[in-house]
């Protein structure tokens, strides 16, 4: 089966989608604090708090899943077979515990 995204791709893709929905409600003018506040009885430093929190937990995971291990942990998820490795360094080996993933 082919597969379009990686995990990776995808958590990111829905990552932006939320950002520019988000985006583009407040300047629709259908985001405004009162109207929010009026939908889900949420204040409006209420959502200030969460929509910072939100970005800072995205961008956190954005940084995490690209740290060298993450990278190699996406790459050999996505390998096609069981004959396919990645060779590296034996102290990131012994970091991710997929079998794919061997010491040099």
């Amino acid at each position: 089966m082919l597969k379009l995204l990686t995990s990776e791709q995808f958590w990111s893709l829905v990552r932006t989608t939320i950002q520019s929905v988000g985006a583009s409600l407040a300047v629709l003018g259908l985001a405004h604090p009162e109207t929010v506040e009026q939908i889900l009885g949420v204040t409006a430093a209420t959502q200030v708090f969460v929509g910072a929190a939100a970005n800072l937990g995205t961008t956190v995971y954005s940084l995490y899943i690209r740290r060298r291990n993450g990278l190699i942990a996406t790459a050999a998820a996505a390998l096609p077979n069981d004959r396919d490795r990645i060779v590296t360094s034996p102290e990131i080996a012994a970091a991710i515990p997929d079998p794919k993933v061997v010491a040099r």
